[in-house]
């Protein structure tokens, strides 16, 4: 605490003013009749930073204590913080503590602010051992004093040092901007549950509903807020060594599974493998049911249909995250929203889309007449390559060359424009799949493709172009067509069958260091926050001869409306750390590129469109992170700035890494 060193320079300041009778600053600043602080007894409250009088009890350089230039509104104190922005445009006023700043019930920051400019004030957390958080509002009002909060409870838990301010952020200036400040303080956060009434099907969702214990899950902040799961709080935990560590949630009597008996959990996994969900005790024997994690380091909710088990007696829910694998006791998992749910039918207001065939869920708007055995059953290997829950099973006659699978519709396949035939086969081995047209009045039309790939699911297309006018009502599978060197229970999964457009980015291998190109490659999702729009591109020519490109909606009063594109993973920058961007703009704006999202700290790096009604192609240069963990690009267009409409244009194409 610099406490001692700023009552001696309110002392100071006390008697130089003494020394002043009718000057000129007397006609703004009236006699000084006592020091900051008079009192003598003042106990430190550590959790104000500074009040400039008698709490003053972190050293704020830079900071002058100064008589309050309106006593008004809500500041009618007698000394203020006098603070003059720097003319950078990240210059910042630094809170330093110098150990850990304890955020456990005191965690939302609060500032008065009397400023000169309208503009952007960032309160960011770093040092320490926990990722910095940042949050901002924006300062509109200058003409008298105004509060500011910065809610930060979900840092509960962090480690931080330092509180950094940046006032006019990201502008630059002419460094004679003087800002008076009071009362920074931390105070207790607002409970945003007060009045909330338990909703007993929720487990626990770590904010306001807390219905059950889990124990070895520690209540954290969410790590990476998204569309699908965007809670303050939510629960970590680590997989201890062990095939068959699990998390117990013991009710301590019989769960009620009657009507809502889905349990679902929202999970952030940092591997794949198999979740596992079993109820058990209570007088009802165990049942367990797994879901496959396939996507990582990135918010997924799974599902698990106990409805055969709500008149079953249970009661605890038992995890196991990665279950079977031996693990080394360090991997992190995050889950949000355990809850339990009523059983609804998905397939509910679905429309039917007649160019799907079949995809043995919602849209099955064929027969299968007979002939081969088959049987509509559960993925039995869930992935990217198929997601599906549901696929038919066939079982084929190998020895047989043609024995059919038949689709039979109950009117004319539209082949018009949509005449690729598409099917999603998972086979145990490498044979010819014969595909027939038949029924209606034009002749049969039969296509030979290859099931080339073995034990993983693969998508196959056949060209029926040349039956755009045709009339046919069935389709006919031969697998292993015209051969007989199977077994009689040859054993196929197929899924997905339709008929599709052209597709030009069919067979298209996923190139990650392509960001977006807004046709074949868009590897990254866009999460936020400005509106976009894949159009036409209005200027095709020069530097980019693309058909599709984004439109970018951006509101230019805003310094810092971002469009983020989330890799949902690891951004690769080991070797390819150079961003390019082609951008098609209407004004010479300032561009500021940022990565965030990971374990490393944020890195901004500002650029400049200089280049109007014509696309150009800018490079930033981010080799300085090669070795760091982000999952985020974020892009602000006239980053930092305000002048523009609420509705600038941008249009942009071919984002990547090189």
């Amino acid at each position: 605490m610099k406490t001692i060193k700023l009552f001696l320079s309110y002392i100071s300041l006390g008697l130089l003013m003494m020394f002043f009778s009718c000057t000129e600053e007397d006609q703004f600043y009236p006699s000084i009749e006592s020091i900051p602080c008079e009192q003598t007894d003042v106990v430190a409250d550590p959790n104000i930073i500074s009040d400039f009088q008698c709490q003053a009890n972190v050293e704020l350089e830079g900071v002058e204590a100064v008589l309050n230039p309106d006593e008004s509104g809500i500041n009618t104190s007698r000394f203020v913080g006098e603070y003059k922005d720097p003319a950078a445009p990240w210059d910042a006023l630094i809170v330093d503590y110098g150990s850990a700043i304890d955020l456990s019930t005191y965690n939302t920051f609060k500032i008065k602010v009397k400023a000169p400019v309208a503009g952007t004030l960032i309160a960011k957390l770093e040092g320490g051992n926990s990722p910095a958080k940042e949050l901002n509002v924006n300062i509109t009002n200058i003409s008298g004093w105004v509060e500011y909060s910065f809610d930060f409870s979900d840092q509960f838990n962090k480690d931080h040092t330092k509180l950094v301010l940046f006032f006019n952020a990201g502008v630059d200036t002419d460094g004679s901007d003087v800002y008076y400040i009071d009362d920074l303080k931390w105070v207790t956060t607002a409970d945003p549950c007060a009045g909330v009434a338990p909703n007993l099907n929720v487990v626990n969702d770590f904010d306001c509903q807390k219905n059950q214990e889990v124990p070895e899950v520690e209540l954290t902040a969410n790590p990476a807020k998204s569309d699908l799961n965007n809670s303050k709080f939510v629960g970590k935990y680590v997989d201890e060594v062990g095939a068959w560590d699990a998390v117990i949630i013991e009710y301590g009597t019989s769960i009620d599974l009657s009507t809502n008996n889905v349990f679902k959990i929202k999970v952030w996994a940092p591997v794949a493998g198999t979740l596992k969900a079993k109820l058990e005790g209570g007088t009802s024997a165990g049942i367990e049911k797994d879901a496959a994690v396939i996507k990582t380091e990135q918010w997924v909710e799974y599902s698990y249909d106990f409805s055969d088990q709500a008149m079953e007696d249970h009661t605890k829910i038992v995890l196991f995250f990665n279950a079977g694998v031996e693990t080394d006791g360090k991997q992190v998992y995050y889950i949000d929203d355990l809850k339990f749910a009523e059983l609804s039918d998905v397939c509910n207001g679905v429309t039917p889309d007649r160019s799907i065939i079949n995809d043995f869920n919602c849209q099955q708007n064929t027969t299968i007449p007979g002939f081969l055995s088959t049987s509509i059953v559960e993925n039995p290997k869930v992935g990217e390559g198929n997601p599906s829950d549901m696929v038919l099973e066939v079982t084929d006659d190998g020895t047989q060359a043609y024995d059919a699978l038949i689709f039979e519709s109950s009117q004319a396949f539209d082949l018009s424009t949509k005449n690729y035939f598409k099917i999603k086969v998972l086979a145990e081995r490498a044979v010819p799949l014969l595909v027939k047209l038949e029924g209606g009045t034009t002749p049969a039309k039969e296509v030979f493709a290859a099931i080339d790939v073995v034990g993983e699911w693969a998508e196959y297309t056949v060209d029926f172009t040349d039956q755009a006018a045709s009339d046919h009502t069935k389709l006919v599978l031969f697998f292993n067509g015209g051969q007989s060197d199977g077994t009689p229970t040859d054993k196929y999964y197929i899924d997905d069958l339709r008929f599709a457009a052209f597709d030009p980015c069919d067979g298209v291998a996923t190139n990650m260091n392509i960001v977006n190109d807004f046709e074949c490659q868009q590897n990254y999702e866009i999460t936020c926050c400005v509106t976009t729009e894949i159009v036409e591109n209005p200027k095709s020519s020069g530097a980019n001869t693309s058909s599709k490109v984004l439109k970018v909606l951006d509101n230019g009063t805003e310094a810092y409306d971002a469009l983020v594109f989330d890799r949902g993973g690891v951004i690769d920058l080991s070797t390819k750390n150079t961003l390019k961007i082609k951008i098609l703009s209407t004004r010479a704006v300032p561009l500021l590129t940022k990565l965030e999202g990971g374990t490393s700290p944020a890195k901004e790096i500002f650029a400049d469109i200089t280049v109007v009604d014509k696309w150009t192609e800018y490079t930033v240069d981010f080799s300085s992170e090669a070795g760091a963990n982000h999952k985020k690009l974020v892009l602000f267009f006239n980053g930092g700035q305000s002048d523009g409409t609420a509705e600038d244009i941008y249009y942009i194409d071919d984002i990547k890494w090189e």
